[in-house]
Parts: structure tokens; C-alpha cells; sequence
């Protein structure tokens, strides 16, 4: 993970990353996305309730965004992905919370779809017009 990074990650990046490496390995191995399964299969000495209350604080930190610790994973997986295969994504649109919207482009991959970027939207009646502009704009798109 740290050979995605311009510069070797140091400090509070470097727990940060350890704690997302541990996260997404919960993920592959338990195939779920909750904190308990996640915890339950990841390779750590602490206990399941410690590991799901890193967990739980990595997730709500405000200084874990997008294009700082998804975007470079995201990029990577789709210049290998694109190389052996053909990519095929689709656009799911969900209601979330109280008249919210989210749009999501995910990539299909075996029966799963995996979030590449996402939109979430409190004006549900401009939704259609934001995910046009969301997603003609070059901005949204990783760069690969």
C-alpha cells in the first residue's frame, strides 16, 4: 500500500494506512462490510472489540478522504484490472437518510460491485441534473 504514495508515509499517515491495510484485508477475508466480521478476520493481536473501535474511529476521522487514502488504491485497481480485462461499471442510485440521495459508480467485478466514486445529494429533485455534471466532469474520474 505505502508504494502508492508519492513520499513514504510517516507518523499518524503510516497508523492510518496500517489501519486501512487491516481493514480491507477483514473485508476480502470475512466478505462482509460490517465492523464485526471485518475485525473477526483480520491478521491483528488486539481484540476483536479494540480492533472494532479503530475501526470505527478510522472511519468517522475527518481527515480520512477520498483523495487521500481511497483514490490511489482505486487508481491502481483500475490500470491493473484494465490490462487483463475489460472494465464494465455501472450507476446505482440509492436513498439514504431523510430525502438524500446517493449516486454511485461502482466497478463490476465477479458478482460484486466495487465503489469507484460516489455523489451524495440533499436535493433530490436537481439529482439528475447534479449526476450529469457529476459525472461529465473530469474532476470525478480517477486519474489513471
Amino acid at each position: 500500500m505505502r508504494q502508492l504514495f508519492p513520499t513514504e508515509p510517516q507518523g499518524n499517515q503510516a497508523r492510518m494506512l496500517s489501519t486501512l491495510a487491516a481493514m480491507v484485508s477483514g473485508i476480502v477475508q470475512g466478505k462482509s462490510c460490517q465492523l464485526p466480521s471485518i475485525a473477526r478476520k483480520t491478521p491483528d493481536h488486539a481484540k476483536a472489540d479494540s480492533r472494532i473501535k479503530r475501526y470505527s474511529r478510522w472511519i468517522q476521522n475527518e481527515r480520512v478522504d477520498y483523495e487521500g487514502y481511497y483514490l490511489p488504491f482505486v487508481s491502481q485497481l483500475l490500470l491493473s484490472l484494465a490490462q487483463i480485462r475489460e472494465l464494465v461499471f455501472i450507476i446505482d442510485g440509492s436513498e439514504v437518510g431523510h430525502q438524500c440521495i446517493t449516486l454511485m459508480i461502482s466497478l463490476i467485478y465477479g458478482k460484486r460491485a466495487l465503489p469507484i466514486t460516489w455523489l451524495v445529494s440533499k436535493d433530490v429533485k436537481d439529482t439528475c441534473r447534479n449526476a450529469f455534471i457529476w459525472i461529465c466532469s473530469p474532476s470525478c474520474r480517477p486519474s489513471c
